[in-house]
């Protein structure tokens, strides 16, 4: 649960000059909110990784996730941003968990790499994704295949036993990613221990990555380029020397924090 001063301040800065109600309609507001407001990026992850200092990450509970994006317009990686997403809608009083599982399955395996929030509103769970930022919740409904035909980030969902593998589609190549649930009804605790089991492997930690929503598009820094995907094609070109200019200006961070992000290790 968040205190009362810090979701007022999450709300004002989401856009709310009220609180939400918790229910299907308060929920799709409230994620539609997220994808245009909080991005998904590595940038505190990056910071610490490469100051060397062996401490957690500085952001992987709720409270400094959302002040440091208070502060610096930073969101994070799947573990943080999805504990942060998970505690605001607790708080605004949705039925919420946290939940746990494979992303791109098909090559690694049933390893639990990606963190993801479920909510049930209006008897029904919703799967509600802080990095895929689908702008709308995904019903998910036993034993049936549902689906968002969202020209700019379609998302769908398909049965897997108990349990649901959920397909989207990358923002720099449109390839289809699949992602397996594989717990619904995580800890904390599963949170901050996957989060830091990608210190040692995960392919936001040696360069840049920032992704946000903006009408009709998303926009992802990446692998020192800059995508745009829009209804009609996905367009691309280097950053190179633009890259702090482009974070600030085009994705709203503060100047502090992109002062203190290094040049990326690696670069496509």
């Amino acid at each position: 649960m968040l205190s009362p001063h810090l979701t007022e301040a999450v709300l004002t800065k989401l856009g709310f000059s009220e609180r939400p109600a918790p229910d299907r309609a308060g929920l799709e507001d409230v994620y539609r909110a997220w994808c245009r407001r909080v991005p998904f990026d590595n940038l505190v992850k990056r910071i610490h990784l490469v100051s060397g200092s062996s401490a957690p990450f500085p952001n992987g509970e709720p409270v400094p996730f959302f002040e440091s994006w208070l502060a610096h317009g930073t969101g994070g990686t799947c573990w943080p941003s999805s504990a942060g997403l998970h505690a605001l809608l607790v708080t605004l009083g949705f039925d919420a968990r946290r939940g746990s599982a494979a992303m791109f399955d098909n090559l690694s395996g049933p390893i639990h790499t990606h963190g993801t929030t479920i909510v049930r509103a209006d008897g029904v769970d919703h799967w509600v994704d802080s990095s895929m930022l689908t702008e709308v919740p995904l019903p998910l409904v036993p034993h049936d295949a549902t689906c968002h035909d969202d020209a700019v980030g379609p998302v769908w969902a398909e049965p897997v036993g108990e349990l649901w593998r959920v397909w989207w589609t990358s923002a720099a190549n449109g390839e289809e990613i699949g992602c397996l649930l594989l717990d619904d009804d995580v800890t904390s605790e599963h949170y901050l221990a996957r989060y830091e089991a990608s210190r040692d492997m995960s392919p936001f930690n040696t360069a840049v990555y920032a992704n946000r929503n903006a009408d009709n598009a998303r926009i992802t820094v990446a692998m020192g380029r800059r995508f745009e995907r829009r209804p009609d094609a996905i367009t691309s070109g280097p950053v190179g020397d633009d890259r702090d200019r482009v974070l600030v200006e085009e994705f709203g961070y503060s100047e502090a924090i992109v002062a203190a992000l290094p040049a990326d290790d690696t670069q496509g």
